[in-house]
């Protein structure tokens, strides 16, 4: 400390100092994304100048800061997150490049220390994010001004969003039948006692019921085509609220038809808006528990906010019914709600939490009675994590592992499917383990798979490290492609950010077919979220991946801990825990993040709104 007191003492010792750290930093980087040599390069010459500059330009705005208390507090924050930042580049691109990060206690020592020289040329930035942050935190929605009615602004964007969503149906016509729809539909197709818990029963009712709607019309197709309908103006009306929301918190007149740009024209929406997939219907209701909680937080009190806990109970239970994992956020967040409560609300709130639980639990249980089906829910699904870790041991160390350690690694995932462990996605070997060792070495023997994975981690915690990174890195790793490119990619494939690929085939049935209405934007919207063409797209491209928008909730909830907005704070933990059960999933892809996606907006609109 002493040493650095003394370099601020020079004029220009200190920034130049830390303008040279920033270069090496930025050269690790561009070494780490697969530049050669990059320190050596005549270019980290300007490098080292710009940040120069930007150091002394960022010092000099620092000291004209009058509140010595406030100026140390940017200082902290804005240097922790361009620490995490840095250190989230450097993994990401060691990864990408090659296929792990550098390992044992030197080597993960080295991406702290690059990261931390990354984190100086980074600092400026987030030191100007946070200066951002303040002056946002200060503004407040002008009360004079003529306002456009609610309801008139609701029922408008509700229909815009509704008419710009019609193309693209019918560019997909009848609806866009990926990921586990092949499984759902001939489930819905035999009847009840089929349908499996490996996806939610609601949604696999919901498909049944449409499939009885395509009977009655006398075309199973046209069946499909009104559940891309009901979709539609599902998330039209729950789309406008957040809309609506936004525009009375900030009053500002172009909100509604931005409003309608992100949630009905950007192609992740509205083309994920027509696909069979659970996270449909799962980020409807979503969004609309937010909102509820939204208003519940900020805009209601007495008598409108016991009809409000109602409501969040009622759609709260419904949304758990549409995501497995939904519960377990729903619950943790509970606490955090209680522990942050006013004390003359703590009692309330714990009551509703855990009736939200219970009844999430209860409706379940309910459904399933009411269905008839007595097929079990896959416990397979909740170790992908480790079953990942076990074959990448294998797949790297397979031959020079000892006997002992090669039969332990066996016993729990077989040595032939340690060739097929595919580093972002856990399907492929999970699929395997599923059905050949799981029920009789993983199922119900806890406490031995824990002590065999803990034994073997001890020996490869590289390999479990970058096996968990691996299979998170789309989340945090701003420059990622495997949420994109798990499976492949491509406009023939199908498989890119969005998956529209038809998988309709019924054991002993019809097909629905894929007939596209409206094939010349059908050939557009696959070039981007098949093709990927957004890859050459500068800036732009940023919000196209899975990161932007778990960056954004995280920077949110950030936002609000420095302006000390506790109620913000508090708010903005739904969605983080919900994304924290997405670490634990088999792999990344755009669909897991809609609902982040549809809700950034909401978060960020609080920033208008009063809070401690």
């Amino acid at each position: 400390m002493k040493l650095i007191k003394r370099l601020r003492g020079q004029e220009k010792v200190f920034p130049v100092l830390q303008a040279l750290l920033g270069t090496y930093g930025v050269c690790c980087l561009g070494e780490a994304a697969g530049l050669e040599r990059a320190s050596f390069s005549v270019m980290s010459i300007p490098v080292a100048a710009v940040l120069f500059l930007l150091v002394q330009w960022t010092e000099k705005g620092l000291d004209s800061l009058p509140d010595e208390k406030q100026r140390r507090r940017r200082i902290r924050w804005a240097a922790a997150l361009s620490f995490l930042f840095s250190v989230s580049m450097i993994l990401g691109y060691q990864l990408q490049t090659n296929g792990m990060t550098e390992s044992g206690f030197r080597g993960k020592g080295l991406i702290l220390f690059r990261g931390a020289c990354l984190g100086i040329a980074v600092f400026p930035f987030g030191n100007l994010l946070f200066q951002g942050i303040e002056k946002a935190g200060d503004w407040k929605p002008e009360k004079s001004g003529r306002r456009w009615k609610s309801g008139k602004v609701y029922w408008i964007t509700a229909l815009a969003l509704f008419l710009c969503l019609v193309p693209v149906w019918l560019a997909y016509y009848p609806i866009v039948m990926s990921y586990d729809f092949h499984r759902q539909i001939n489930e819905a197709y035999k009847g009840f006692v089929w349908f499996w818990p490996y996806q939610p029963l609601a949604h696999t009712w919901v498909i049944w019921l449409f499939l009885q709607v395509g009977n009655l019309l006398g075309n199973i197709q046209t069946g499909m085509a009104c559940m891309a309908l009901l979709q539609m103006l599902l998330y039209s009306l729950a789309a406008a609220w957040a809309v609506l929301f936004l525009y009375r918190a900030a009053g500002k007149k172009w909100i509604p038809a931005a409003g309608v740009l992100f949630f009905g024209v950007f192609p992740l929406n509205s083309v994920m808006v027509v696909c069979t997939t659970k996270d449909v219907l799962f980020t409807i209701l979503f969004l609309v528990f937010v909102l509820l909680l939204a208003e519940r937080f900020f805009f209601s009190g007495g008598r409108k906010q016991w009809i409000l806990d109602l409501l969040l109970l009622l759609e709260g239970c419904v949304m758990i019914q549409f995501r497995n994992n939904c519960i377990y956020a729903v619950a943790v967040f509970g606490v955090f709600w209680f522990i942050f409560a006013a004390r003359r609300e703590k009692l309330r709130v714990l009551l509703l939490c855990v009736l939200l639980v219970a009844g999430g639990r209860g409706m379940a249980a309910g459904i399933r009675a009411a269905l008839g089906t007595e097929l079990e829910s896959p416990k397979v699904e909740m170790f992908s994590v480790p079953i990942q870790q076990f074959a990448r041991v294998g797949f790297y160390h397979g031959d020079e592992l000892d006997r002992k350690t090669w039969q332990m690694l066996n016993r729990y995932v077989l040595a032939e499917d340690w060739k097929s462990y595919n580093p972002p996605i856990s399907d492929t070997v999970k699929a395997s383990v599923g059905v050949t060792t799981f029920h009789s070495n993983w199922e119900g023997n806890t406490g031995q798979v824990l002590k065999d994975w803990l034994q073997l981690g001890m020996q490869y915690p590289n390999e479990y490290i970058d096996a968990f990174l691996e299979l998170t890195r789309g989340y945090w790793f701003w420059d990622d492609r495997s949420y994109a490119e798990c499976l492949g990619y491509g406009a023939e494939e199908r498989m890119g950010t969005i998956y529209t690929y038809n998988s309709a085939v019924i054991e002993n049935g019809p097909e629905i077919l894929h007939e596209s209405r409206f094939p010349w934007l059908e050939k557009q919207l696959e070039n981007i979220v098949s093709a990927n063409a957004y890859y050459d797209w500068p800036v732009v491209s940023v919000v196209f991946k899975c990161a932007f928008y778990v960056w954004g909730v995280c920077l949110l909830f950030a936002a609000y801990l420095y302006l000390k907005r506790k109620k913000q704070a508090v708010f903005c933990l739904f969605p983080l825990l919900y994304m924290g059960t997405m670490l634990l999933g088999p792999v990344v892809q755009m669909r897991y993040i809609f609902p982040l996606m549809a809700t950034l907006p909401v978060l960020a609109g609080l920033l208008a709104a009063e809070g401690d």
